[in-house]
């Protein structure tokens, strides 16, 4: 009896990866799908599939802030829940451009530790742990992070020569300004609009000012501060109500200041104030700032700018907290009453958020000029204190379930949370009230709170800074009214949501294979 053989060998079982592709900004368009080409090549030849993708585009590799691709990778692999068992990257340095080599080294480290493996896919050597393998794994790691070091230098340098010719250098053109191209003899060429760039190597950037009604707000802002000698408040209040917004924003008083402070409206123009490089920001001492006088066609004249400067100065002066009370007290003694519109309105003290600064607090500035003030502060004080609380606890939920592997981001709304991609919470701090001759008494109004899928209420026991137990409300419970509770003394149908802590709630949210469930 003839035996039958098989003959084509059995296919082998392909290894699953996950690639990493990043390029350093928008103009290199074709970098990525080159990238993702020479690995997909690199996966064929070796068996690999790859089954997840994660992708910066447009960010530099000296720091991982912001680098939302690569920082997801290394939160999968540490959770130990990664359905891949390799990473593949274009080269070193697409791994990054530290600054410090061992930062590379360490997030890599990180991979190898979960039984993770790293392939450059488009270097000369294996990635095999061997003495070869991590010498030309240091040398290019250091190479990377000198060519970024030597890059920086070289572009600062560019960019100071062409501020100190007079140049624009870059980002949004201030308010009443338009960026101007021109060549290489300064020859007018034509406006550029948002999110155009110059397209020939030679051809250069200046401001000119424009649009018209624009130059017109600059130029009554300046005569209304300088000539009519108005308050910026004033200035405020006539520039909004005749409908001169700065671009699509209401002007304020802030904003006041900044375009008093501003020489460019000079035709000065001052470069590098800040350092940016390597991911860190610096102020620079005026010595260093490179300037460069009748840079750009002037708004207003020096003479006026100068006023403005002058007065600016004045108003803007640190505040000392013995002025700061007698302001206030003069105000008290003219006016007979103090409140915070009375405050805001008077030109002669600081606002009342100045106050809260530097007193931690308006009724302690109260108390320390000696007003009786008709009603406690303690109101505003319990209210910064809720806001912190919950900051405090938004932060320690988010910090634990990513520790259990799961997932957790914070939502703009204050005390709004994302759990594992599909789950939305809301914290809140709940005050009580001491009824007299009675216990206290903490209200939970769930019937004005937004729609979520679980409501956290944490209790403040005051006077206490801290939380005593928490009620964990599911949407499904149905419980849309409101609720007086009290310690030790709540229905049964509300104890059952009530916890001393977060253990439970933060362990719902542990990810975990199904070998640990079976």
């Amino acid at each position: 009896m003839a035996r039958w053989r098989r003959s084509t060998p059995l296919p082998s079982v392909l290894r699953r990866a996950a690639q990493y592709v990043r390029m350093s900004t928008e103009h290199q368009q074709y970098s990525i799908a080159n990238q993702s080409a020479a690995l997909a090549l690199y996966g064929a030849a070796h068996k690999i599939g790859i089954v997840r993708s994660f992708v910066d585009a447009g960010k530099i590799g000296t720091t991982i802030k912001r680098r939302a691709g690569l920082q997801e990778l290394l939160r999968i692999v540490e959770s130990g829940s990664a359905d891949f068992t390799d990473v593949l990257v274009y080269d070193v340095s697409r791994w990054g451009r530290f600054p410090d080599c061992d930062e590379s080294a360490h997030y890599e480290f990180l991979c190898k530790r979960a039984g993770i493996a790293v392939h450059y896919c488009a270097e000369q050597f294996e990635n095999d742990n061997s003495p070869t393998s991590n010498l030309l794994k240091a040398l290019k790691r250091t190479m990377a992070s000198e060519y970024s070091r030597e890059l920086s230098v070289k572009v600062s340098a560019g960019q100071h020569r062409l501020a100190g010719m007079g140049f624009w250098q870059g980002g949004k053109p201030p308010f009443g300004m338009l960026r101007l191209l021109v060549d290489e003899n300064r020859k007018r060429k034509r406006l550029l609009e948002r999110g155009e760039w110059k397209s020939i190597s030679t051809d250069r950037i200046a401001l000119t000012p424009g649009p018209k009604d624009a130059v017109e707000t600059v130029r009554l802002a300046y005569d209304l501060y300088t000539k009519q000698k108005k308050s910026r408040r004033e200035i405020v209040r006539i520039l909004n109500t005749s409908n001169r917004l700065r671009g699509k924003s209401r002007w304020t008083v802030q904003m006041l200041r900044d375009l008093y402070n501003d020489p460019i409206y000079k035709g000065v123009y001052t470069y590098a104030k800040h350092d940016l490089r390597f991911g860190q920001f610096k102020h620079r001492p005026p010595e260093m700032w490179i300037t460069r006088e009748h840079a750009f066609p002037a708004i207003v004249s020096d003479q006026q700018w100068n006023q403005a400067k002058a007065r600016i100065a004045d108003e803007t002066k640190p505040l000392v907290d013995s002025e700061m009370l007698t302001s206030l007290k003069t105000l008290w003694k003219r006016r007979g009453h103090l409140n915070s519109t009375l405050i805001n309105a008077s030109a002669e003290t600081p606002s009342t958020s100045a106050y809260r600064k530097h007193f931690d607090g308006l009724g302690e500035a109260y108390t320390l000029i000696g007003y009786p003030a008709a009603r406690s502060h303690r109101y505003t004080h319990i209210i910064r204190l809720t806001h912190q609380l919950r900051a405090g606890v938004c932060a320690s939920l988010c910090e634990k379930i990513l520790s259990t592997g799961g997932c957790a981001e914070k939502l703009p709304t204050p005390g709004l949370l994302l759990l594992n991609h599909s789950v939305t919470a809301k914290v809140l701090i709940c005050n009580g009230t001491v009824p007299k001759g009675r216990k206290m008494v903490w209200t939970l109004a769930l019937n004005r709170i937004q729609r979520v899928d679980v409501t956290i209420i944490g209790r403040l026991k005051a006077p206490e800074r801290n939380i005593l137990d928490y009620f964990i409300i599911p949407a499904i419970s149905q419980l849309r009214s409101t609720f007086q509770t009290r310690e030790g003394e709540n229905d049964p149908f509300l104890e059952i949501y009530r916890f001393d802590n977060l253990d439970a709630f933060v362990s719902s949210f542990r990810q975990c294979s199904i070998a640990e469930m079976s």
